[in-house]
């Protein structure tokens, strides 16, 4: 995961624009409060389905890459599995990121 959207992370995380954890991210994506998600490489391999086919269903972009630590110092947090991000801006600006690193889009 580069620096960038690590950055990007954390002024999500600031102003109160993500949700992390599994219930979280869950939950936000029930409402339809999120606008993309990054999974983390070492998630549960029943996580990820789960996640993934909500995502699919309600056409969120996903991002698979970094590692379960690597999220949550992203975050200043503890490790976690799954980051949603609730603003269309940051969203955007992370997918742009994404060029040229590690972290894969999926649809």
């Amino acid at each position: 995961m580069n620096q960038r959207v690590r950055e990007l992370f954390g002024l999500a995380l600031r102003a109160r624009k993500l949700a992390w954890g599994a219930r979280a991210v869950k939950a936000a994506l029930s409402k339809g409060e999120v606008h993309f998600v990054w999974i983390a490489r070492d998630a549960s391999p029943r996580l990820k389905e789960d996640l993934l086919r909500a995502c699919r269903r309600a056409g969120i972009e996903v991002a698979i890459g970094g590692t379960k630590e690597e999220l949550g110092e992203a975050l200043g947090k503890e490790p976690c599995a799954v980051i949603g991000l609730r603003d269309g801006g940051f969203a955007d600006l992370i997918q742009q990121a994404l060029k040229g690193v590690d972290g894969k889009l999926l649809r």
